[in-house]
């Protein structure tokens, strides 16, 4: 767990928004509670369990989406770190590759921030929400390229997009 503290502390990223989503990113102070309802039961026991369907013992949880609360979390059984993230509460997890290590994760985080420069997650898209469907592909583009996965980066603009869309702007 060190070294994710290290790369984290090293980033610095902790809060991330781009129009109506947003990441909250685990720094040093508030690592272990990150872990609580995941790999820690709040009497402090394991939940971590070996059956497919159940959350691994290798699996630290690094941030949340702000939006719906389901977790971020590193695969420490593989030496790059990769990223992923689950629905919660669906009574297993079925994680979805998000980028191929934490490096690039926070990087692609850093790049979002760069863009937004937003403070919370809107409701609605303001003057500053970035809605040209040609500059949004650059972003897609360039997230998909910084964090070496494309499927998860395609549907975070969509969704954007959908929302922008429904917002009528």
């Amino acid at each position: 767990m060190q070294e994710i503290i290290n790369i984290l502390k090293a980033r610095g990223v902790r809060e991330v928004f781009f129009g109506s989503n947003g990441f909250s990113i685990a720094d040093e102070s508030d690592i272990k509670d990150f872990q609580l309802g995941y790999s820690v039961h709040p009497d402090g026991s394991a939940l971590s369990g070996p059956r497919e369907g159940d959350w691994q013992s290798s699996w630290i949880v690094i941030g949340t989406d702000t939006e719906v609360g389901d977790p971020f979390f590193v695969d420490t059984s593989d030496s790059a770190l990769p990223v992923y993230t689950a629905m919660h509460g669906m009574g297993e997890w079925n994680r979805e590759l998000v980028s191929t290590s934490l490096c690039s994760f926070l990087e692609a985080l850093s790049y979002l921030r760069g863009l937004s420069k937003q403070d919370f997650a809107l409701i609605d898209p303001d003057e500053n929400t970035i809605t040209d469907t040609s500059e949004l592909a650059v972003i897609k583009k360039n997230l998909n390229d910084i964090s070496g996965e494309e499927y998860y980066w395609r549907n975070f603009i969509e969704e954007h997009q959908e929302w922008v869309e429904e917002s009528g702007s």
